[in-house]
């Protein structure tokens, strides 16, 4: 019997077909012409590897050209615990740890510990020091190697340790300089593409591109390492004598608000950055906070002057002390002074006097002078974590505000901000945003960064007349310590307690403070120093002052400057 097969099956079977060879044509036509890139680079990346090229570090240096901060390659030490086996195969990772542990200083245990733990690879130490490596190399253990990686070495130590920074185990800049300017100094990385064999091997004439890496740039610093040394130094050695809890020293060119020298106590060394404590690692130059005092007063009577409702000569009749808003504010002590000046109320530091001062300005024109002084905010120096203090809104005054303020308690700022204050006044009037960074080098040339002048603050003649006040100040007025030979010096004293959390004040605890320039006419540099609890509490003004002078002799003995006075 012969089977049939129907027409219409035989129309649906030449149909299936002919729809299939179709589709089969038009898939071999799109792969032979638009996706004919799609399967050269799959079939490529099935015998090709991409490589990252690392990318130098920039390095950093002083404004003289000094290496404060470069990179270094060295070696760290891995391990492959499944390879440690000696010739017979038995395991010897317990003889590799007893091996190790002396020359690493570690415990043989917990090397041992790390060895067991499952892992396949793992870090042992990581930038070894030369010798150190080149000891574990001699051994020839088995399961050990070493790979380069880059180290950032810092050749001054602890040397301008908050203005520098540090960069982490991930290569990544933290803190100072080196967190701020990050993606310059890193630079960007490269990339090589190999072509492989089956085996993974490198073929020499197989696919082989590469885009070049992008080394970061190099960064000249406005500090001076001297002058730095030199700030640093002296504030290690006043918070030891005084037994502080800590301090900050800002030294300033106020011609244009370069940074000279930045130091912060407690301090830190960044090659040893996981022993630093949270405070060690803050810049409190720039991140601290505290009632500026006396210190404050020239900025009050610099308003005062400039807004013309005081003259030097201007007198009232001293009482020991003044009622303002229901309050009574004393001189210190309540001294009594009978008939003063203005210029005799900045020389003696006199509270009473300094809120007379005041009630002349006014709260609104006061308030108004601290803001444009650059209290309140950051000084937008190119530094990370800075504040702004606290300069509160008018609105939120008290009567008794205008007194307490004008002789710097009720309000918080910074030390590089009363810095900056002082450069206004030392350089005619102007205040200067302060920097740190001078110049950046890379591939594409040059960057230098151009002085800018926030705003004129006060008149130049105001700033004249107060450098004569803050000089009068210094050589037969309450700062007198800070006078040195051969040179003029202006510059006040600040003591100012210390707010508690209940909003009063801790009892017997100060914060001491000097804020000079030097010479008084054409200053080369503006210094602050700021000491916090330290043991001669209401004398603690004397140890600042000193401070001032030991690195203000310095820092003009380094630079040439000739005596202005006989």
């Amino acid at each position: 019997m012969t089977a049939t097969i129907s027409h219409t099956r035989l129309r649906v079977l030449f149909a299936f077909f002919t729809v299939a060879s179709l589709l089969l044509s038009a898939r071999l036509a799109y792969w032979q012409t638009v996706g004919r890139a799609e399967l050269q680079r799959r079939a490529t990346d099935q015998v090709r590897s991409d490589l990252a090229v690392a990318s130098q570090r920039g390095i950093i240096r002083d404004r003289s050209g000094a290496i404060l901060a470069t990179t270094v390659e060295l070696r760290s030490l891995y391990a492959i615990p499944a390879q440690m086996k000696d010739a017979e195969g038995n395991d010897t990772r317990l003889a590799v740890a007893a091996a190790l542990a002396p020359i690493l200083g570690e415990k043989a245990e917990v090397l041992r510990a790390a060895f067991e733990s499952g892992a396949e690879w793992l870090f042992v130490r990581r930038r070894l020091p030369e010798e150190t490596a080149t000891r574990i190399a001699a051994l020839g253990l088995g399961g050990l190697g070493f790979e380069m990686e880059p180290k950032r070495l810092y050749p001054n130590g602890a040397v301008g340790a908050q203005v520098l920074g540090f960069v982490n185990d991930d290569g990544l800049g933290q803190y100072g300089v080196e967190g701020g300017y990050d993606d310059a100094l890193a630079g960007t990385p490269g990339r090589l593409a190999v072509a492989r064999d089956p085996a993974n091997r490198e073929l020499a004439l197989g696919l082989r591109t590469a885009v070049a890496a992008k080394n970061g740039d190099d960064l000249w610093l406005t500090v001076d390492l001297a002058v730095q040394n030199a700030a640093e130094r002296e504030l290690a050695a006043v918070v030891e004598r005084e037994k502080a809890t800590g301090g900050a020293i800002v030294v300033l060119d106020p011609k244009d608000g370069a940074v000279l020298a930045m130091a912060s106590s407690p301090t830190y060394d960044p090659a040893r950055v996981g022993s630093a404590s949270a405070e060690a690692l803050r810049n409190r130059a720039i991140s601290w906070t505290y009632e500026p005092g006396s210190t404050l007063k020239a900025i009050t009577i610099a308003a005062a002057l400039d807004k013309g409702v005081v003259t030097p000569s201007t007198s009232y009749q001293d009482v020991g002390y003044a009622v303002i808003g229901g309050r009574t504010l004393c001189n210190a002590q309540c001294k009594v002074y009978g008939p003063t000046t203005v210029t005799q109320i900045l020389a003696r530091s006199q509270n009473a006097g300094a809120v007379f001062v005041a009630s002349k300005l006014g709260a609104a024109d006061l308030n108004a002078y601290l803001h444009a002084f650059g209290f309140g905010l950051p000084t937008g120096v190119d530094l990370a974590a800075e504040t702004g203090g606290i300069v509160r809104a008018l609105a939120e005054w008290y009567p008794v505000d205008l007194g307490t303020i004008s002789f710097g308690q009720g309000l918080s700022i910074t030390p590089l901000q009363l810095a900056s204050a002082y450069a206004a006044i030392a350089n005619g009037g102007t205040l200067y945003r302060p920097y740190v960074v001078a110049n950046r080098r890379g591939a594409d040339g040059e960057h230098r960064t151009a002085p800018r002048a926030v705003r004129r603050v006060i008149s130049e003649d105001t700033a004249a007349t107060m450098v004569t006040m803050l000089t009068t100040t210094v050589d037969s007025g309450i700062a007198n310590a800070a006078s040195l030979k051969g040179y003029s010096v202006a510059g006040k004293t600040g003591t100012a307690q210390i707010p508690s959390d209940d909003g009063r004040y801790i009892d017997d605890a100060y914060i001491s403070s000097f804020a000079g320039f030097v010479p008084a006419v054409d200053p080369r540099m503006v210094v602050v120093v700021v000491l916090e609890k330290p043991q001669s509490k209401l004398l603690g003004t004397v140890p600042a002052m000193n401070t001032f002078k030991a690195i203000a002799t310095d820092a003009l003995r380094y630079a040439r400057v000739q005596p202005d006075r006989p």
